[in-house]
């Protein structure tokens, strides 16, 4: 029994130290907001890390997105479809001069911000800026130099260029539409088909007419080709789509 008591005096000075930390809580206002102002910036410091914490993981979550999209040139425009892609880099629509027999066959992209080899070749291969060679792309487009975009799709890993139609098939997405393009069918430089955005951007550059690539767009001849479903002489339109 005495060794209860014994045991039970021990407790008495924590609990009176218990009841006298909380009287002189409860009667020093200044205590009270110095603890209140410590959890306050407790709470600062963890809403802090909660938003950098959501801030990584949706970048990490579009750096999946763009690292499993398709890849596609947007041709005539300088950037890419917004809410469904990001762009790689932008450019120059470039091609082989289009009179000249030894020219490549397709139109590519050159970036802004090339990176010079510092040599000089002999004249062998040569590479020219596209212009837009009618008025049919746009008011006032005729001799206009032709931007481009390299663009990856949010969404879908494979990319289809539909020549004749301005919409996708089910359960593809369209990134653009527009119409298509190639060389004048006089010129012996032979060029490839590609899809030249609706309403599509110049170049700063400005009107020129100097020529090298050009686009030219694309009317259905009959004969060979079906007419119906195709009428012949009007403009074909193209897609893009990605699954």
């Amino acid at each position: 029994m005495f060794k209860y008591l014994s045991f039970f005096l021990l407790l008495l000075p924590a609990v009176r130290c218990g009841k006298l930390e909380k009287r002189l809580l409860l009667n020093d206002p200044g205590l009270i907001e110095k603890r209140l102002n410590g959890l306050e910036l407790k709470v600062q410091h963890l809403e802090a890390e909660n938003e950098n914490l959501k801030s990584r993981l949706a970048q990490q979550e579009s750096m999946k997105l763009v690292g499993h999209g398709a890849t596609y040139v947007r041709w005539g425009k300088k950037d890419c479809p917004a809410n469904i892609s990001t762009i790689v880099y932008t450019g120059f629509a470039a091609g082989g001069w289009y009179n000249a027999v030894g020219s490549a066959s397709n139109y590519v992209c050159l970036p802004s911000d090339p990176i010079d080899s510092g040599l000089t070749p002999p004249d062998y291969g040569r590479i020219y800026g596209v212009e837009y060679e009618s008025n049919f792309w746009k008011a006032g487009s005729s001799s206009e130099d032709a931007p481009c975009a390299v663009c990856i799709s949010f969404h879908g890993t494979n990319m289809l260029m539909i020549p004749g139609r301005n919409e996708c098939y089910p359960g593809w997405t369209k990134q653009y539409d527009g119409f298509l393009a190639s060389s004048y069918h006089g010129h012996p430089a032979q060029t490839e088909f590609i899809c030249v955005s609706r309403d599509p951007d110049f170049l700063n550059a400005g009107i020129g007419d100097k020529d090298g690539a050009l686009f030219y767009p694309v009317n259905y001849q009959c004969g060979s080709l079906q007419c119906p479903p195709y009428i012949p002489n009007h403009a074909a339109n193209c897609v893009v789509c990605v699954k």
